[in-house]
């Protein structure tokens, strides 16, 4: 296998395996903040983690080239930074008035990942995760569900 083609193999595996932690059980998702007429505030995932990187988190895994995924902690806090590639899903996080719970999308998240609700556990420690979006770039927050 040469290394473009390896490379796809290794990121759709940690695709899967990120949905399969984000779509455990017991998590839940709400939107953040709204950033609007930012310019090119975070132009892609890689400024976007250098300045993540400032304020003290440590960088967990980078995903792609250029980047389009990104994980990221400090303390129990998570932080998801990605470009999205996928025209549903975008449209999706984009319209304001859809549900982010939504079990259709979320039957649609399993099913381009290759999983179903039997392969999920149920989270040891629910989370609930706020995305916010800026200029393109989506960032993904978590805190404890409690």
């Amino acid at each position: 296998m040469n290394g473009k083609a390896k490379q796809t193999v290794n990121l759709a595996a940690a695709i899967k395996a990120l949905r399969g932690h984000l779509l455990e059980k017991g998590n839940r998702f709400d939107r953040g903040p709204r950033y609007e007429g930012q310019t090119k505030a975070l132009p892609d995932v890689a400024h976007t983690v250098r300045m993540y990187e400032g304020m003290g988190y440590s960088k967990f895994m980078q995903l792609g080239e250029p980047a389009v995924y990104a994980m990221l902690g400090r303390g129990h806090r998570e932080i998801h930074i990605f470009q999205l590639q996928d025209p549903k899903i975008r449209e999706w996080l984009e319209d304001d008035k859809a549900t982010l719970n939504d079990s259709a999308m979320r039957e649609y998240l399993l099913q381009i990942s290759g999983l179903s609700e039997s392969d999920l556990p149920v989270a040891s420690k629910p989370q609930h995760f706020h995305i916010s979006e800026v200029d393109g770039v989506f960032i993904l927050t978590s805190e404890d569900a409690g």
